[in-house]
């Protein structure tokens, strides 16, 4: 092949240009070739036109992103680039990393610019570079974009929507749009990056976790297990003796090395501080850097005990005296981990949603016998109030006639009446309201107000912590890791995700925590 024919090669191939006509800077300061990393060519080999890229720190995709900026605007004439990071020290930070790889390139193939100013680069072939920071009003005004890298949007404050809105209509149709970030709790991004991962918005979801790089952290590997071995008479650490989370890490990829850092680095902080800079998966990410309000370390012990499990619920061969209505749902939206035993008192907690399928909120029912024991759980969103109102009628009287204690938000006001009026269930909670004249009235079920909703979910997360509550399922403890207290005090589950089961525990353990028996 000749030489022209292999140039035009590589001027036709981002990853091949990058890796034979940049370098970058390694960490002793010297020069080398830009070889990318196992992450960066997954990324490459998986791009698409919009991309939301969820990561560990330091992998190395802003260096990417300046070495692409370059290849567009180098390589295609007329093209406009636009990096923007999120403070002016950042990017002044990739325009100085920028500029110094540009230099890098051999000099016949590398335009010449025309302009370098502290926001811009442009070369004589008619292309251009900007350099922006995140909340200016005026973004991409006028631009007409082949390549957009967005750096930490997680950490974008002030109007991050508008302006992602203004980019996305300046990119041309075979432009490329990356945005990047590190988790910063359950904002905008958060969001955006879920619904990605759902395949509801316009972008491809990519998630890098720590343990996936093997290259970038080589040296740090190195060091640690030199650390370790002085320690610890020159023996590396052992599969024995790792612990669960370790055990899950190293069964997913992570190598003994790996771990022998993380537990160095773990040992000059502490677990929650590394999972906020080093997440193993994209819900960790998020859940370490936002205000969850339950113990994630005590929820994962829990999972871990229940996923090895040989009989996860009792098998529906074995409930012979099940009613028909809730044999038909068993093994699909409910579930039996301690039968009734007689003259035992239960409590069910009761929230219902409206029946409309999809992502929709779920109706469901939680029993709890009186030791704190998760005795059955009932899940759906498919089934019509008046539906579910049946299933509970069921259910508390399959177990001993329980106590309910039905959320009358939503679709609870028609449970109620079905149940008071159709089936003739007596024995559920009371409290009193009073009128404009203050005489007292017994209103039946539970209101949920934002006093008394603070007050459950405090209840429910005290019985969690000091292990007064035995929970047998495993939907529950996945609501549990991405329900979260707002700014405001308010306690809801994270966008994209449900607190229905939650709400189920909560207003069952508020029955339990009366200790009211009507019949």
């Amino acid at each position: 092949m000749k030489d022209v024919d292999k140039l035009k090669i590589l001027l036709n191939n981002p990853l091949l240009y990058i890796e034979n006509f940049i370098k970058i800077s390694n960490k002793e300061g010297q020069l080398i070739p830009f070889k990318l990393n196992e992450l960066q060519k997954d990324f490459m080999d998986n791009v698409s036109k919009y991309n939301s890229i969820l990561k560990s720190r330091q992998l190395g995709f802003s260096t990417l992103a300046c070495a692409l900026s370059l290849y567009y605007a180098l390589t295609k004439p007329n093209t406009e680039c636009l990096l923007v990071s999120y403070s002016i020290d950042s990017a002044t930070a990739i325009f100085e990393r920028l500029k110094s790889m540009y230099y890098t390139i051999p000099k016949v193939i590398r335009p010449k610019y025309d302009r370098n100013s502290k926001k811009e680069l442009k070369f004589d072939n008619g292309s251009r570079i900007v350099i922006a920071t995140c909340g200016n009003k005026d973004i991409a005004r006028g631009m007409t974009l082949k390549f957009v890298h967005l750096s930490e949007f997680g950490f974008w404050k002030d109007n991050a929507e508008k302006q992602l809105l203004a980019i996305e209509q300046a990119l041309v149709p075979s432009g490329i749009l990356i945005i990047e970030s590190t988790a910063n709790g359950m904002n905008w991004f958060n969001n955006l990056y879920f619904k990605a991962k759902a395949g509801e918005n316009l972008y491809k979801a990519f998630f890098y976790n720590w343990y996936r790089n093997k290259s970038m952290f080589k040296d740090d590997y190195i060091n640690a297990v030199k650390v370790w071995k002085a320690r610890h008479n020159g023996k590396l650490l052992s599969i024995d003796d790792l612990d669960d989370m370790e055990k899950d890490l190293y069964d997913k990829g992570a190598t003994i090395e790996q771990l022998i850092w993380r537990r160095l680095k773990i040992q000059n902080a502490n677990i929650g501080q590394f999972q906020q800079e080093y997440p193993a998966t994209d819900l960790e990410a998020f859940i370490s850097t936002g205000a969850t309000v339950f113990d994630n370390q005590r929820i994962y012990s829990i999972e871990k005990a229940l996923s090895q499990r040989k009989e996860k619920y009792i098998p529906k061969n074995k409930l012979i005296d099940l009613p028909e209505v809730l044999k038909n749902h068993y093994g699909r939206s409910f579930f039996i981990y301690h039968s009734p035993e007689q003259g035992k008192k239960h409590y069910i907690g009761v929230d219902t949603a409206e029946g409309l399928g999809g992502d929709r909120d779920y109706s469901v029912c939680v029993v709890l016998d009186k030791d704190g024991r998760e005795c059955a759980m009932f899940r759906s969103n498919k089934l019509k109030p008046f539906e579910f109102a049946e299933i509970v009628d069921c259910l508390g009287r399959y177990y001993n006639n329980a106590f309910l204690v039905v959320e009358k938000a939503s679709g609870g006001h028609s449970v109620i009446e079905r149940l008071r009026y159709t089936y003739y269930y007596n024995n559920m909670s009371k409290y009193k309201s009073y009128d404009e004249r203050g005489r007292a009235r017994t209103q039946i079920g539970f209101d949920t107000n934002n006093k008394t909703k603070g007050i459950i979910v405090n209840d429910f997360r005290e019985a969690f912590d000091k292990g007064l509550i035995q929970i047998n399922s495993l939907e529950l403890l996945e609501e549990m890791k991405t329900f979260i207290a707002g700014d405001n005090g308010s306690y809801n589950a994270m966008r994209g995700r449900h607190d229905d089961i939650i709400m189920g525990w909560c207003l069952a353990i508020a029955g339990l925590k009366q200790g009211k028996w009507y019949v």
